[in-house]
């Protein structure tokens, strides 16, 4: 079977664009330095789900999209699909971020202090000026800012379970894995993953009595130096930086394959300013590998590997779920007859009785 042919349907999808690009053109007037600096959250949203790191072209993308921030992601990863991978750069440690925020709730007192940067947690969320008294503020610069993770002291004396490590990190935008799947690709699939869908999974590990009660260990945001083997001179050598959230949640104790008992943590981690979105893919990342005290054990969402392997991604997601737009004359058509005809199937066969 095959869909009708619809008679000037090629003229009516012309002028559907043009109507379109007479609301996107509208945005042409804003700078992108303007969207940069007055939506910087927006741009990191975007950054993080189109997993390419350019804010310019990701505020190209918000105004092609007319602040679709999914749709600007879909613009984003499509140019990142056309792009020529020229090598893999150094791996990278969080421990070597220049901080510009870094907090923790499971430790009050840590070195180098709380940072609470640039937040509005504290703030009433209403839409009304809210006058703040005048205070001193402080002179702060994140250049020489670097400080380890609150929890270093605890996995220096061996007390965090650590997962075993992979050889070779697993790539999915190169070869997308089978099950069992490594933690790798799983941790580049959250990373990668709409902010509210993984925000909800997360969720789900939490919500009523449970006794799932992660506390953040660290988080910070901050820069991070982006490091090349150049390809002629064979020199390491700094080609970028990039702004990054990073979080360590904690969760309880628990067994590691040695069998002795130790302290559970999830990993998060994100390109820019994204703090709900990096603990929520730690607290996913704590269930994945500790069932064992997650509410429902292996049944809960956050726990079931193939729904965040193949759920969570607001592009695929995005994709299939607008292709229902496209034309299914043929496959309502056939369910309609179908239908038609067992219903009078029905109708005959009960006189008959």
């Amino acid at each position: 079977m095959a869909y009708y042919a619809i008679k000037g349907g090629e003229e009516a999808i012309k002028n559907s664009l043009n109507f379109y690009s007479d609301i996107v053109n509208k945005s042409d007037v804003l700078d992108d330095n303007d969207l940069i600096e007055g939506l910087t959250f927006s741009i990191d949203k975007v950054i993080s789900e189109g997993s390419l790191y350019s804010k310019k072209l990701a505020s190209k993308a918000i105004k092609r999209s007319a602040g679709d921030l999914l749709n600007a992601s879909f613009f984003l990863r499509a140019h990142r699909s056309s792009c020529q991978r020229i090598g893999i750069c150094k791996t990278i440690d969080v421990n070597d971020m220049r901080l510009k925020r870094r907090i923790s709730s499971a430790f009050k007192d840590i070195e180098g202090g709380q940072l609470l940067g640039p937040s509005n947690d504290y703030e009433i969320k209403l839409l009304i000026d809210l006058k703040n008294e005048e205070v001193d503020i402080e002179e702060f610069s994140s250049n020489n800012c670097v400080i380890k993770s609150a929890l270093t002291p605890l996995r220096d004396d061996n007390l965090i379970k650590e997962l075993p490590k992979e050889e070779k990190p697993w790539d999915i935008t190169r070869n997308y894995p089978s099950a069992p799947y490594p933690r790798s690709a799983v941790l580049q699939v959250m990373s990668r993953a709409e902010s509210g869908s993984i925000l909800a999974v997360g969720y789900t590990t939490m919500r009523g009595y449970g006794d799932v009660h992660p506390t953040i260990g660290d988080l910070r945001i901050g820069e991070l130096d982006i490091s090349f083997t150049h390809p002629f001179t064979k020199n390491e050598v700094k080609i970028g930086e990039i702004e990054a959230t990073a979080v360590e949640s904690v969760g309880t104790f628990n067994e590691d394959s040695q069998g002795d008992t130790k302290l559970t943590t999830g990993f998060g981690f994100c390109f820019g300013k994204n703090e709900t979105k990096a603990i929520s893919m730690s607290i996913v990342d704590l269930a994945l590998y500790n069932n064992s005290y997650s509410v429902g054990g292996e049944n809960i969402i956050a726990a079931d590997f193939e729904m965040i392997m193949h759920h969570l991604d607001g592009i695929e997601s995005f994709g299939f779920t607008n292709h229902f737009k496209l034309p299914h004359y043929v496959t309502f058509q056939t369910d309609y007859q179908i239908f038609k005809s067992a219903q009078k199937y029905a109708q005959t066969n009960s006189k008959e009785d």
